[in-house]
């Protein structure tokens, strides 16, 4: 009788051991992720209640909303924000070269006028989805650049418009308001900005919080562009974000091909994240 208490109890105790061990796995795994310490630390929680089926739900439960299609009026005014290296002006490319595909008159507008090879960048994608780029010359006034692109944009009839704009680090003051400025030009003169794009790199992990943060001061965020989803760093700090701000997602990125983008899918997202986990 004691012979089977014992090993009764040592398999209690190895059952216990493996669901540490599970725990501790699934917590590196979060950590990996990108989904940050504090926001991991609830996932755990319900992990260890109700298991990775539970945690899916409660993902696809804070991003309720997150979806979102492109708004789009007889004549569309895209403004791109982002900072530097974040895929903005591929994220351009990508967005005008589908509708260029679909049969619109498309242009591009580069409103970086700081950056060194900014119009050169352009320009190559311009080049290479055939759609029209109105270039300033370096160090002129952004403002004036938008203001004489949108007025050629206006004359020749173009419909789907794209505006690149500096790679903004949150910290420039100066260049933030530049932003705001911006935007002012183009509502004070023309029709309102359709959409106002924040280009967020997914592996930028926590620092995407002071990157929200700065822009939102500056100007109204409408949506997303999700970059680099196809890293090693997964995206899961996408999730954190869009609770604190509830931002809605619009694109999601992966890779430097014209098509490798598609919209935003919650499902799909959570799944994506997950895939290595559940699949070892």
């Amino acid at each position: 009788m004691w012979y089977i208490f014992i090993v009764n109890l040592n398999r209690f105790f190895d059952f216990i051991k493996i669901k540490k061990e599970e725990i501790e796995s699934f917590e590196e795994f979060l950590i990996l992720s990108g989904f940050g310490l504090d926001f991991s630390g609830n996932i755990v929680k319900i992990y260890k209640k109700g298991g990775i089926k539970d945690v899916k739900n409660y993902l696809l439960t804070t991003l309720n909303g997150s979806e979102k299609d492109l708004r789009i009026d007889d004549i569309s005014t895209y403004l791109f924000a982002g900072v530097n290296g974040g895929g903005k002006t591929t994220s351009i490319a990508k967005l005008g070269n589908f509708f260029k595909e679909k049969g619109d008159k498309v242009l591009f507008i580069q409103g970086d006028t700081f950056r060194t090879g900014a119009n050169e960048q352009l320009k190559i994608w311009g080049d290479r989805t055939g759609i029209e780029v109105f270039l300033g010359k370096r160090g002129d006034d952004p403002g004036s650049v938008i203001f004489d692109g949108l007025s050629y944009a206006k004359n020749r009839g173009y419909k789907k418009i794209f505006i690149d704009t500096a790679g903004r680090l949150s910290s420039k003051k100066n260049l933030m308001e530049e932003l705001k400025k911006i935007k002012k030009v183009i509502e004070k003169n023309f029709e309102n900005v359709t959409e106002t794009i924040l280009v967020l790199d997914s592996t930028e992990g926590e620092n995407l919080y002071s990157q929200v943060d700065k822009f939102k001061e500056t100007i109204d965020i409408t949506g997303f562009f999700i970059t680099k989803i196809d890293s090693t760093i997964k995206p899961g700090i996408m999730i954190p974000i869009y609770e604190k701000y509830k931002i809605p997602f619009l694109y999601l990125s992966f890779g430097e091909d014209l098509k490798s983008f598609e919209k935003f899918d919650k499902e799909k997202f959570v799944n994506l994240i997950f895939s290595t986990y559940l699949n070892g």
